[in-house]
């Protein structure tokens, strides 16, 4: 055996393999892993050139991988203004809105009519009731375009000017799938847009260069992330990434799911499954639904709260329609395309189900491992159609901790104490991953983990016992069920020979401390093909 480049040692190795073993020292030789067990038998491959880490008992684990999230939606986000609120940021009121994108203005120094942009907004989670209108931006800027980015990415607000340029005047109609959101007792826009009002201005707003698109990378590898997915792409940037691929291997690697509307394109080039410098165009997006927390989510029963414009009876928004939906599969499924569907209500799920089942019916052969991802307002039934069909669900537990108040508002008990059943989905043999989302929320996977484990809410609200899962449960849906969903699981996800040398050490070991303590582990170390990508200082 050649000497290895790099020995981790004294470590509890957590390998995540099918026997779920610990071992002491992980070995690593060209990027790849050569040898797994015991300080003494990996010791022994050292080499005078061997880079030997002791790491004094700390744990290591496999690289995480972020199942879903939005490198090309955090990349241009990086320079603007982050208005998340607590526990992730510190926006309380529209008075720190505004002064924050003050800030970015000044540092951003945009010329006029160019965008000032804040993403983040959660009124709900604010101390004042955080009503943001075209108005109050109209007045505060003046000799700027602005876009206020909601925290679910799927709506937000912006000034007179941007609604005029797109044609959102006093009187026009919703668009299909959209939402206009009107000044009280009048038919002019106030500003708030959702979904399919929001959508096409919200893909405008991510331009972005090699400078953001890297210290978007270095975030991830900052946090552990050795794979992470640019969940809803549009062509030019899935382009764009293979550009920076081309140029030399990424220190993450990026797996783009081009957006559903540029689907034919993406078959037409080929480059679908194709590999370039550790970026890969895994496959096709589809966004049938919008967000919980926002109320557009589509779901069979009605919203206790009403509809964002105050709607009753309200069930949400579908983006687009069954026919639609039923084509895009489809097309997707007859050219061996891997199909990932935004599904936050039941509804939504229904209709990713019912388009699957087109799809056969047409004589389509799925290619495997259908995702749907979010799994939110989901019914238990639809696990067992999940294990029928061969879907794998990637769910997304942090909900339970940012957004777990505002969904006992929106839906009571039931429903929000079962939001991405990981539990009952493992008990029924399926393989849930667990994901950020970023930048919806933080891309940390600590706490992800806690929130898979404890489920508890800012209130203090434990939503849904019954469906927390082991830490150990926890942490294979961040990394091996990730890679299982992503299809690479042969050689990523656990810590084992002949697999990439993606590693992240972490301060403790996530099996044993106490489960509050989990969201405070520390990554130290984050390994990327046996090179450190990160080092915390």
């Amino acid at each position: 055996m050649t000497a290895p480049d790099l020995i981790l040692t004294n470590a509890t190795v957590v390998t995540v393999d099918d026997a779920d073993t610990i071992a002491e020292a992980v070995a690593v030789t060209a990027g790849t892993i050569t040898a797994v067990g015991s300080a003494t038998e990996v010791g022994a491959f050292a080499g005078p050139g061997t880079e030997v880490v002791d790491l004094g008992g700390r744990t290591v684990v496999p690289g995480f991988v972020d199942a879903h999230s939005h490198v090309s939606m955090g990349a241009p986000f990086i320079k603007h203004a982050a208005l998340t609120t607590p526990p992730v940021g510190g926006t309380r009121t529209v008075g720190d809105i505004l002064a924050k994108l003050h800030e970015a203005k000044d540092r951003n120094d945009p010329a006029p009519g160019e965008y000032v942009i804040g993403w983040g907004y959660y009124p709900e989670a604010m101390d004042d009731d955080g009503e943001l209108t075209a108005e109050i931006l109209d007045r505060e800027f003046p000799d700027h375009r602005v876009a206020v980015v909601h925290v679910s990415a799927h709506g937000g607000v912006v000034n007179t000017r941007v609604l005029e340029e797109h044609g959102y005047v006093p009187g026009v109609a919703d668009p299909d799938g959209g939402t206009i959101v009107r000044v009280p007792g009048t038919d002019r826009p106030n500003g708030v847009l959702w979904e399919g009002a929001w959508m096409p201005l919200a893909f405008s707003l991510l331009d972005y260069g090699r400078g953001e698109f890297d210290a978007m990378l270095a975030e991830y590898a900052r946090w552990g992330m050795t794979t992470v997915q640019d969940g809803a792409a549009t062509w030019p940037q899935v382009e764009k990434v293979r550009g920076f691929a081309a140029e030399g291997a990424l220190p993450v690697d990026v797996r783009s799911l081009v957006i559903f509307t540029e689907l034919d394109e993406a078959v037409a080039s080929g480059l679908v499954d194709t590999t370039v410098g550790g970026h890969t165009v895994q496959g096709v997006k589809l966004i049938l639904d919008g967000s919980p927390q926002g109320k557009t989510a589509n779901v069979t029963q009605e919203y206790l709260t009403g509809g964002p414009s105050g709607e009753q009876h309200w069930h949400g928004i579908a983006n687009i329609d069954q026919p639609t939906s039923d084509a895009i599969v489809t097309t997707a499924y007859r050219n061996g395309v891997q199909v990932f569907a935004h599904c936050n209500g039941d509804g939504a799920v229904d209709q990713l189900l019912a388009a699957h089942r087109a799809a056969k019916a047409a004589g389509a052969t799925p290619p495997g491992r259908t995702v749907p991802i979010h799994s939110q307002v989901m019914r238990l039934d639809q696990l067992d159609d999940y294990v029928a069909e061969g879907f794998e669900p990637s769910m997304f537990t942090v909900h339970t901790l940012l957004f777990g108040d505002t969904h006992l508002a929106n839906f009571g008990r039931e429903r929000a104490f079962g939001i991405s059943p990981m539990r009952s989905a493992i008990d029924r043999g399926l393989r849930p991953s667990n994901h950020s989302d970023y930048p919806v929320t933080p891309i940390d996977p600590l706490l992800l983990l806690w929130s898979s484990v404890s489920r508890t809410s800012t209130g203090g609200v434990v939503l849904g016992e019954d469906q927390r899962v082991t830490p150990l449960e926890g942490l294979r849906a961040l990394t091996i069920n990730a890679a299982y969903e992503h299809r690479t699981e042969g050689d990523r996800g656990s810590i084992e020979v002949g697999k990439l040398g993606d590693l992240v050490v972490l301060s403790d070991n996530p099996l044993e401390v106490d489960v509050d303590a989990i969201r405070d582990i520390q990554v130290l170390r984050t390994i990327k093909r046996g090179v450190t990508v990160h080092e915390a200082s």
